[in-house]
């Protein structure tokens, strides 16, 4: 008989698990209370446990019956590193699948706040995750089982199409509908919403005087524009020939040098 344990770790509580009864070495799991300031639906504060530490060869099934010892589990999920949401996980049966691979994190929902409460203050003993009522499957075993999971069945496919297909017509629907209602209502400055079904798109008085406004600062700008470039025209032209003056002066002072050191024995 294995003595219970309490075991805290920086905030975490452990429970130290087995894969098989053969197994001399443990491994440890760590949890605590998953607490974030903007609680998801899918992860609920109070309800939600949250685990480090958890070896690619546990299921969710398997992490689902140990912690239901202290109650009721909702739901399990595994993700690759902690946050606040639920990412895009088994969406539907055959698209979205991001399965995680290596070590991950894990949520326990519980259904009930007391669950949570008393996982918190449970005493642990020393768990083993591959029984003979629920072996866990691994190696040749495993890849079999993944092999010949993953052929599809042609009439679940095309359900699934057609349920995906279906949302996406009804969303489509109410996106046209509430295109429709925003058609030929201005906005706070007079703007009116052209849409796809719009026939012609009518100007206010509000709208005419922001457009003259526009074309007016367009015009004095180009005009600034214009004047600022002929200004950099006529800098560059005199800076230009300032340097051809320079260069003139250069050559005469360097040809006066060359005489001076001329040799004259005579």
């Amino acid at each position: 008989m294995e003595t219970e344990k309490l075991i805290l770790v920086q905030g975490f509580r452990c429970i130290e698990t087995r894969f098989n009864e053969k197994c001399k070495a443990g491994h440890m799991l760590f949890y605590k209370e998953h607490a974030v300031r903007n609680s998801h639906p899918s992860k609920p504060v109070g309800k939600t446990l949250f685990i480090l530490n958890v070896p690619p060869y546990y299921t969710e099934e398997s992490v689902k019956q140990l912690f239901s010892k202290a109650g009721f589990v909702s739901s399990v999920s595994f993700e690759e590193k902690p946050s606040g949401t639920k990412e895009m996980t088994n969406i539907t049966s055959f698209f979205f699948q991001n399965h995680v691979k290596g070590f991950k994190v894990g949520y326990v929902v519980y259904k009930e706040i007391s669950s949570l409460k008393k996982a918190m203050k449970m005493k642990w003993q020393t768990n083993i995750f591959s029984t003979n009522d629920s072996p866990i499957k691994t190696g040749l075993e495993k890849w079999i089982s993944e092999y010949e999971s993953s052929f599809i069945d042609p009439k679940e496919l095309q359900s699934e199409i057609d349920n995906y297909m279906k949302e996406f017509d009804d969303r489509k629907k109410r996106e046209e509908e509430e295109e429709k209602l925003k058609e030929g209502q201005p906005d706070n400055d007079g703007w009116i919403t052209v849409t796809k079904h719009s026939k012609h798109a009518a100007r206010t008085e509000t709208m005419e005087k922001k457009v003259m406004e526009k074309e007016k600062q367009k015009q004095k700008d180009k005009k600034l524009i214009n004047f600022y470039s002929f200004q950099m025209r006529e800098t560059k032209m005199e800076h230009l020939t300032q340097l051809r003056r320079k260069f003139e002066d250069d050559k005469k002072r360097i040809a006066t040098m060359r005489a001076a050191r001329k040799f004259k024995p005579y």
